[in-house]
């Protein structure tokens, strides 16, 4: 599960941005960003990740935007994730300027349980940290 964890953080990193349509997933301010992800089942991590405005808020090639709705300052993304272990459909909150700072807050459930976790929580935090992103030997994440 650990593994899987890191691969949405990442996910999640991948998310952010400025007057995102109610259609198009939110896209951050590229640069370096400090990333602190929370949940019960891995504490708390804090780590570098360098942003491109490619990146996109689904997680991976085995994943899709089921739906992306906006109300007011919060946007609604709900991803679904195969693999041939399973489904993961996370349903995640984010909020933020996506230029300086951002929350995204998500529950993921999975379909058969792993490791006996029907589901969990995860909160990620980003804080833009500049336009510059260090060598990928000194950057965690991507």
């Amino acid at each position: 599960m650990l593994k899987f964890l890191v691969a949405v953080g990442l996910g999640l990193s991948a998310l952010a941005a400025t007057d995102a349509c109610a259609e198009e997933p939110p896209v951050r301010k590229a640069g370096r960003w400090q990333l602190t992800s929370v949940s019960e089942s891995i504490g708390m991590k804090t780590f570098e990740t360098c942003i491109t405005e490619a990146d996109s808020v689904v997680g991976g090639k085995q994943c899709h935007v089921a739906s992306i709705k906006r109300l007011a300052d919060e946007t609604y993304v709900d991803v679904v994730c195969t693999s041939d272990g399973g489904t993961e459909k996370l349903s995640t909150v984010y909020t933020g300027d996506f230029t300086t700072w951002y929350r995204a807050m998500s529950k993921i459930t999975f379909d058969p349980p792993q490791d006996g976790v029907p589901h969990m929580g995860v909160t990620v935090d980003g804080k833009y940290l500049g336009p510059e992103c260090r060598s990928a030997s000194a950057t965690d994440g991507q």
